[in-house]
């Protein structure tokens, strides 16, 4: 029996996503809240979208580059949220949505050698409801791409 698979979301911003990222109106955030009453679903993410300053990353990244001899697009990705607007164990449904988000935007995307950097800057949860977090996350993505 065949199966069938829905495309990405992600379709939504796929001009965006080829194009080179202007510096210059770096930092950006995407932010969404997903509520859904009848399933007892919430979760809210905020990401950020900058240059990364961390010299050390930077320079680990840089000596990985000079060992390749294809160019590669490198970002990184940091957990930014206090602990009591978003607790660190949403993590789990938050950072793998951003990692494959990264992954497929390393093969496309150009980003002028220089280094580019994800936060996880804010969010929300509720203890009574089942997270959508990761739902959030993807839409957060897709407004922040949509500012490029």
């Amino acid at each position: 029996m065949s199966e069938i698979i829905f495309g990405s979301e992600y379709h939504q911003i796929l001009e965006n996503l080829l194009r080179e990222i202007d510096l210059s109106k770096l930092p950006l955030y995407g932010e969404n809240e997903i509520y859904r009453i009848n399933a007892g679903r919430y979760g809210k993410v905020k990401i950020k979208l900058d240059i990364e300053r961390d010299n050390e990353k930077i320079e680990y990244i840089r000596d990985l580059y000079n060992k390749t001899n294809n160019p590669i697009n490198c970002y990184t990705y940091e957990w930014e949220a206090k602990e009591e607007k978003l607790p660190k164990y949403h993590e789990e449904y938050i950072k793998p949505v951003i990692l494959r988000f990264i992954e497929v935007l390393s093969t496309i995307s150009n980003s002028n050698n220089v280094v580019l950097k994800f936060s996880v800057v804010d969010g929300d949860w509720k203890t009574s409801e089942n997270t959508a977090h990761h739902l959030a996350t993807k839409n957060a993505l897709i407004e922040l791409f949509k500012q490029i």
